[in-house]
């Protein structure tokens, strides 16, 4: 187990090291001087005149009181050497132990932020899926607002639920598979104004692409570099329907699916879709928020295909 001495030299620059070297290399010199200079000049200074004339009393008490004094100025040198490195490196140790500070009250601060914005739209989603029957989305016109409304306060708050910045061209968007065409049509989609994709999206068959993947297997998926993970190869778009950009544009991808976990099988309605051109936007803790989202979803699908009221 590394000591105290050893955590606190393990802080310290190449630089300071070398300053601390530095500092050490002329106090051993000005010992080294102190202790021999003195003694050699007052031998020296014995040779030169008649020792008879300084006495054998004075010569051994001069003497004593010189090796006193070398031995505490050695012990005082020595002692007081380490005064400058030491203060460099207990302030080493405490701009150390503050970057360290300042990175966990940023993380906890980041985390905070991100909680209290996950509750708050958890509250306003449970709030929204109560008043489904309210607002009757009976038409595909009301679905897709109702999906807008859904999903505008999620996407609103992309800064901290998914890291999105300015430099971001994001896409979300709402399919809804059609069971006689057997394919995932979009019914509502949103898109940042950079974004190259343009009119209504593509549609998806199951198991094409990151959309009809996500519906086929029926789970989550997420992907943090399309381009570069070699084991998302076969969540891209057939050659069929791919576009010239979707390298560039589609880099971080989630895909949730719409869907209720019945027994004995589980119903689903479709799929909810974010991507990004910047890669690392979505993981295992954002992605809760995107099922979440499904899940809604999923509420104001299975009102709309099993408990809309008869029309008037």
């Amino acid at each position: 187990m590394p000591n105290q001495k050893e955590n606190a030299e393990a802080l310290i620059s190449p630089i300071e090291r070398q300053f601390r070297d530095a500092i050490r290399s002329q106090n051993r010199l000005v010992n080294f001087l102190a202790i021999l200079g003195v003694p050699t000049g007052l031998a020296i200074w014995l040779g030169a005149i008649d020792a008879d004339k300084v006495g054998a009393v004075w010569f051994w008490i001069t003497i004593i009181v010189l090796f006193a004094l070398q031995v505490t100025l050695y012990s005082v040198s020595n002692k007081h050497a380490e005064t400058v490195p030491v203060l460099h490196l207990a302030n080493a140790e405490l701009q150390a132990t503050q970057d360290r500070l300042n990175d966990y009250i940023a993380d906890n601060e980041a985390l905070s932020d991100w909680l209290i914005t996950a509750n708050q739209l958890g509250a306003y989603w449970a709030t929204y899926q109560a008043l489904i029957a309210t607002t009757c989305p009976d038409d595909d016109q009301k679905i897709g607002d109702s999906c807008r409304i859904a999903l505008t306060p999620m996407m609103e708050a992309a800064d901290v639920l998914f890291g999105f910045e300015f430099a971001d061209s994001w896409s979300v968007a709402v399919y809804r598979f059609n069971e006689t065409t057997k394919r995932l049509e979009p019914v509502w989609w949103n898109r940042s104004d950079d974004h190259p994709s343009s009119g209504t999206p593509r549609e998806w068959r199951s198991g094409d692409g990151h959309v009809g993947s996500a519906f086929m297997q029926n789970r989550v998926l997420f992907t943090n570099d399309i381009v570069h993970d070699e084991t998302a190869i076969l969540l891209k778009p057939s050659a069929s329907n791919s576009k010239e950009y979707d390298d560039e544009v589609y880099r971080s991808f989630i895909s949730a699916p719409i869907m209720l976990d019945l027994e004995p099988t589980p119903q689903q309605f479709g799929v909810l879709v974010l991507t990004s051109n910047q890669s690392g936007r979505f993981n295992e803790q954002n992605k809760s928020i995107v099922g979440h989202a499904s899940q809604v979803l999923a509420h104001l699908f299975d009102w709309r295909s099993r408990l809309q009221p008869s029309p008037k």
